[in-house]
């Protein structure tokens, strides 16, 4: 069986939702990595995106119950809502690894799996959620939390219910400049 860690930082560990975890433990020491409320769903909820150019925010990680990599990938990308080409990973042994958003950070990844087996853990794979921001394409506006803000509250009464439930379930110490002001502006919001 290999060792598979998942990276996570979005509603996915507060509500697994299927995920195949080891044992449902997420631990808060993962990398820090560039995350942004920059991904707007079918449903028009944002969601936390690795992003370049935000500001680096300490992750999560748990470890995968899946006997192989395909099998992770899948459990991964179905329990986002999306497909197995928007899930990243590193494999350390071999080198290979996929990565569409911030590929210029899967040096900091490796140095931190390695840095976590050297302390005693057992990860030979990283995975993590590999969907592209496209806020500025679906709303229309360019991405920052005036314009997040914008789009939360001229959202439709179908949507928006979603949409706040989903920023409800955001973990609470990531922390991002849009997270933090949509969460300032709450009341005014929704």
């Amino acid at each position: 069986m290999t060792a598979i860690a998942v990276l996570g930082w979005d509603a996915l560990v507060s509500d697994p939702d299927g995920l195949d975890l080891r044992d449902g433990v997420w631990h808060d020491d993962g990398p820090d990595l560039p995350v942004e409320l920059a991904h707007v769903t079918p449903r028009r909820a944002l969601v936390p995106v690795l992003c370049r150019g935000a500001g680096l925010v300490r992750v999560l990680w748990a470890y995968m119950g899946t006997e192989t990599v395909g099998e992770a990938v899948w459990s991964l990308s179905q329990a986002e809502g999306s497909k197995p080409e928007n899930v990243g990973f590193l494999d350390l042994t071999t080198g290979e690894y996929w990565c569409r958003t911030v590929d210029e950070h899967l040096p900091d990844i490796r140095a931190w799996a390695e840095g976590r087996n050297a302390a005693g853990e057992r990860i030979e794979v990283v995975i993590w959620n590999d969907l592209k921001p496209n806020f500025e394409r679906k709303a229309r506006r360019e991405l920052g939390a005036e314009n997040a803000i914008a789009y939360l509250k001229n959202l439709r009464p179908e949507f928006k219910d979603h949409a706040r439930q989903y920023l409800e379930m955001l973990p609470r110490h990531i922390d991002t400049a849009i997270i933090d002001a949509i969460r300032g502006a709450w009341k005014e919001i929704w």
